[in-house]
């Protein structure tokens, strides 16, 4: 399994920041190669009606989704809302990307400041991860300490502050984030499972791209008419994936309880704060991990390239999800 997963933490929180590839696993073109579409069954039901798309300028729109995601994970002053409830599901893969994550479903409880629960599916049954304040804890600890002790280039213990998950940018500078990007023109609508969305793609200004070796990078947006996102696609020039969003839900504040293990849990894996995105890597590069995979041993893996027999020119890297 390629060891990328920990990276579309906070790309996926933020819909907009491009992820960084660490090594090579499968080898599908994702701009050829065919992808099937998301099932009517996987496909999550809308929980409450929805209005007409945003018709706004596109940089607005954007703008508008950003702006109370910023106060969530950086503490802007744009809103009162503190609290994030997301879920996610892998809807689509292509290119060095294993099909056995696709269908993964990954949820997060987000806080500021310094609080982030996250669950997500692995070796057959669901691990937690929670950092609240300055320490954080995990459970089933065993198998949490298991992966920490396969993989051998995890990222070094660096303190995160006050902000839930570490971002290169600060509440100010994330309101001028529309800035860096290079959206296409148009007013696309389309649905995602009957909730009409507004359809944003681009990415991002070519200087800014060259200095970031993202100039592969690609994504697009189906936001609906709240300013929340409904589908999100990430396109590099190796792989490509798409995530179906189920619940993006803001509040004030989640209760205490949240942040702390289950009542008679006894394997608890707790470390400092300062190790959460160590915890995060072992764990996202590892989604729906079987008995038979190992993906600690990709992490010395060359870079290949792309395979040509695998390529089917007449469809497109992905279906509608409707």
């Amino acid at each position: 399994m390629p060891l990328i997963w920990f990276r579309f933490v906070p790309a996926l929180l933020l819909l907009a920041v491009p992820a960084s590839a660490q090594s090579q696993a499968d080898s599908t073109n994702p701009e050829t190669s065919a992808v099937p579409s998301l099932s009517p069954s996987t496909a999550p039901t809308p929980s409450r009606s929805y209005g007409p798309p945003p018709s706004e300028n596109r940089y607005d729109v954007l703008s508008k989704m950003i702006t109370p995601l910023a106060g969530v994970l950086l503490g802007g002053k744009q809103t009162t809302d503190r609290a994030l409830t997301l879920k996610a599901t892998v809807g689509q893969v292509a290119g060095r990307l294993p099909q056995i994550i696709q269908g993964a479903s990954i949820t997060a409880q987000i806080e500021y400041p310094g609080r982030i629960r996250l669950e997500a599916p692995l070796l057959g049954e669901t691990v937690t991860i929670c950092r609240n304040g300055n320490q954080v804890w995990a459970i089933p600890g065993s198998k949490i300490q298991f992966l920490l002790d396969q993989f051998r280039h995890k990222p070094r213990p660096n303190p995160k502050g006050n902000s839930p998950l570490q971002l290169p940018f600060t509440s100010q500078q994330a309101v001028l984030l529309p800035a860096l990007f290079q959206l296409e023109r148009g007013n696309d609508i389309a649905e995602i499972n009957g909730v009409p969305c507004r359809v944003i793609a681009g990415g991002l200004m070519p200087d800014i791209a060259k200095a970031a070796k993202a100039e592969d990078f690609s994504s697009k947006l189906w936001i609906c008419s709240d300013y929340t996102p409904r589908r999100i696609d990430i396109h590099r020039s190796d792989f490509a994936m798409s995530f179906l969003i189920e619940n993006f839900t803001y509040s004030p504040a989640f209760p205490a309880s949240m942040w702390q293990p289950p009542a008679g849990a006894t394997d608890v894996f707790r470390c400092d704060e300062a190790r959460l995105e160590e915890l995060l890597y072992v764990v996202m590069n590892s989604l729906q991990m079987s008995a038979q995979d190992k993906p600690w041993l990709n992490e010395a893996s060359p870079a290949s390239p792309l395979s040509p027999q695998a390529a089917q020119p007449s469809a497109p890297p992905f279906g509608p999800m409707r």
